[in-house]
């Protein structure tokens, strides 16, 4: 009888033990950062209208518009990394007091995710600011998150948050327009943004040709293609001509193409190959088929950038076909980075990139590190 009540005993210790494993492993640990003691920053930014895959927005006022972008944030179950990206993020935002905050994608990842979105949410109620951008690879590629749709209306559910799903007839979550007006009316700015998945399927690797020296990584599709094709034909036939940004999370193939070949750099030797700024410390990691977004883009004539996150140690710009292609500055400290790595501080790269738009329809941008050294 002692003996049964001994086994007994080890296996509820078993299952309670397993259990908290499971738990620490998925369950959101509660933030430290004090959410509820943000201090505001407000907006003078008005919503003026949205459809199914349209916002538009308007600020009040003369004044440049200022944009914050972060991305690859990585706000998962780790209770110190996550503190530390969401104190970087409001302390940026507080500093730089932008219009507008845009977010390239891995923004909430790993299971049990549900309450870390909605904190998200609730970090940019506190502050104000109205926010948007789109998912990455990361979200909903775990059993135990929400889906990427769910994902999408928990944000969009938040009043601040101009992010939206897109039309139910074209493939994917958060391909949307957004429209910001000068306060005459007139537009000084169009951002697009599509969704770049996650993996390919077996099926589309057989529908591209896929080969194991390829990238596994997905893309936007034809039918995606074809709705920002047609936006920016509507968009010019309501405002006229007009210069875009586009915003995504995995990276066009061709910015691969341009950059440095696979050991052509390394994270103690970064390559350096004819950017206009930063630097490649890792391969560029894209899609491996041509999906013809790059060539509908170069068509339309509209989009002069196209912004991405992703790698998250990469942080260069340069140009093809005149389009600038442009990584955000990686904002997390969750995932890998010279952060997770161990090296000193001064080589981190964390924080964010700024961009000052002008009402002659061009842009200054500054990518902000959080250890002050750009």
């Amino acid at each position: 009888m002692k003996k049964k009540a001994v086994i007994i005993l080890c296996a509820v210790l078993a299952v309670l033990i397993a259990g908290g494993a499971v738990g620490y492993g998925f369950l959101p640990h509660p933030l430290r950062y004090n959410i509820r003691g943000i201090e505001p920053v407000g907006s003078s930014v008005t919503v003026l209208g949205e459809t199914e895959d349209s916002v538009t927005i308007r600020k009040e006022g003369d004044g440049e518009f200022k944009v914050l972008m972060f991305t690859d944030m990585h706000l998962d179950g780790k209770n110190e990394t996550c503190d530390l990206t969401v104190e970087h993020l409001v302390e940026n935002v507080q500093k730089e007091k932008p219009d507008l905050v845009l977010l390239g994608g891995d923004n909430v990842t790993s299971g049990m995710n549900r309450k870390r979105s909605h904190q998200l949410a609730e970090i940019f109620e506190k502050l104000g600011v109205y926010w948007g951008g789109v998912l990455g690879n990361h979200e909903g590629d775990n059993k135990w998150s929400v889906t990427r749709t769910e994902m999408v209306n928990i944000f969009s559910s938040y009043d601040h948050c101009l992010m939206r799903r897109g039309l139910d007839s074209v493939t994917g979550d958060c391909n949307y327009a957004l429209y910001i007006e000068n306060a005459d009316g007139s537009l000084l700015e169009t951002f697009y943004f599509l969704d770049s998945f996650d993996e390919m399927t077996d099926e589309q690797k057989a529908e591209t040709g896929w080969t194991e020296d390829m990238s596994e990584y997905d893309g936007p599709k034809a039918d995606q293609v074809a709705w920002y094709s047609a936006k920016v034909q509507e968009t010019e036939a309501k405002y006229g001509w007009h210069d875009s940004i586009m915003v995504i999370h995995i990276p066009l193939l061709q910015m691969r193409l341009s950059a440095l070949p696979k050991g052509g750099f390394s994270w103690e030797n970064p390559g350096t190959k004819g950017f206009l700024y930063g630097a490649q410390r890792e391969n560029v990691c894209c899609t491996g088929f041509e999906n013809g977004l790059f060539e509908a883009i170069k068509a339309g004539g509209s989009t002069k950038t196209v912004f991405c996150g992703h790698d998250h140690v990469n942080n260069f710009g340069l140009e093809v076909d005149g389009i600038l292609l442009s990584y955000i500055e990686m904002s997390g400290y969750s995932s890998y980075s010279y952060y997770s790595k161990g090296y000193p501080e001064e080589k981190w790269l964390q924080g964010c990139t700024e961009l000052l738009l002008h009402a002659d329809g061009t842009f200054t941008q500054t990518q902000l590190s959080n250890n002050g050294q750009k």
